[in-house]
């Protein structure tokens, strides 16, 4: 019986009679080993393998790049949420603490998963903004987040007139207001619908972004799109199950939206996000995909665009018939005629 050994031989690895030996064991070592085993013989031969997966026990550590102490914003009458990773093997334990006082699942939103821990914060009052410590702890070590939630302020909603925007849109035709209950005391134009396909939506919503360094918490780093079925909306008057895109702030861009459903009518809506949270909602919009055209059919042009399959069949069978025989004829005689005037 015969081993294969198939990886970089630096002098950390040995093959052994039942195995492979590593020396001096790094986290890097950590993944799937295959053990290949294979015999030949004058009468045949076989091969059998094996795949192992090798965990590397450690202490928990912060991702690369990651300082141990970190700002974060948030507004009175908003939510934040805090966020903190370690990496561990085994899982590390996640805990949260404010002003050496605990915070429980009990008392906070606290969502805890295989390498992060995520606590969600309601901003009642100005008395929540302070120091708040995340501790991530295994059977190996400890390691600790220090996050320092600063007030900051809420942002404006998106708006073309701010930023310089466009004339008209292309698409005005499609857009209209809906649901006037629904539309908050905004003047001016929040937003544009530039383009609908059947199963894309580009919008305008005059996006510019800061090259301040550092940034300025204030400043708008992105948007978030809410948009859902009209008939689904009308069942519930809710946006609860509505889809959500998040996009960064681009200059002058304009947000493409994609996989909707053709020939359906939506609902809209948008948000600008800073680092202190989200603001209000703009204006509600609805807006019509296309219906999906025939393969073969889009952008189709000329005398036979609109035909049904059995006009086009018919007219060809009689061009074949009637009209080619007839100038092929015409074109016989004209040259017996051309050849009569030179000899």
């Amino acid at each position: 019986m015969t081993f294969a050994l198939e990886v970089s031989n630096n002098g950390r690895y040995s093959k052994l009679a039942d195995g492979m030996s590593i020396k001096k064991v790094v986290q890097n070592d950590s993944g799937e080993y295959t053990c290949k085993a294979f015999q030949i013989s004058a009468t045949g031969s076989s091969f059998e393998e094996k795949t192992i997966r090798l965990n590397i026990k450690h202490k928990p550590y912060l991702p690369p790049r990651k300082p141990s102490v970190t700002d974060a914003y948030g507004y009175v009458g908003g939510m934040v949420n805090l966020t903190c990773e370690a990496t561990a093997e085994p899982p590390a334990n996640f805990s949260w603490s404010a002003n050496n006082k605990k915070l429980t699942p009990k008392s906070h939103i606290i969502y805890n998963g295989r390498h992060v821990s995520m606590l969600q914060i309601m901003i009642k009052t100005s008395s929540i903004f302070g120091k708040y410590k995340c501790e991530a702890k295994n059977e190996l070590g400890t390691v600790t987040q220090e996050i320092h939630l600063k007030e900051g302020t809420k942002p404006d909603p998106p708006s073309l007139v701010s930023a310089g925007g466009t004339g008209p849109s292309r698409t005005a035709t499609l857009q209209r207001d809906i649901f006037l209950l629904l539309r908050p005391p905004y003047a001016g134009v929040q937003f544009q619908l530039r383009g609908v396909n059947s199963d894309t939506l580009d919008i305008d919503v005059g996006a510019t972004k800061s090259h301040d360094i550092p940034p300025d918490p204030t400043t708008v780093i992105g948007y978030r799109f809410e948009l859902m079925p009209t008939d689904e909306y009308l069942k519930s008057r809710s946006w609860d199950r509505a889809s959500r895109r998040d996009f960064d702030v681009a200059d002058g861009a304009t947000y493409l939206l994609v996989q909707l459903i053709p020939d359906t009518k939506y609902l809209i809506r948008v948000a600008a996000r800073n680092a202190a949270g989200l603001s209000d909602w703009t204006e509600v919009k609805e807006f019509s995909t296309h219906p999906l055209q025939p393969h073969g059919t889009s952008g189709s042009s000329g005398p036979f665009a609109h035909a049904k399959p059995t006009d086009v069949c018919f007219k060809f069978v009689w061009f074949l018939a009637v009209a080619l025989p007839a100038a092929l004829s015409i074109t016989h005689h004209r040259f017996a005629d051309l050849t009569k005037a030179r000899f």
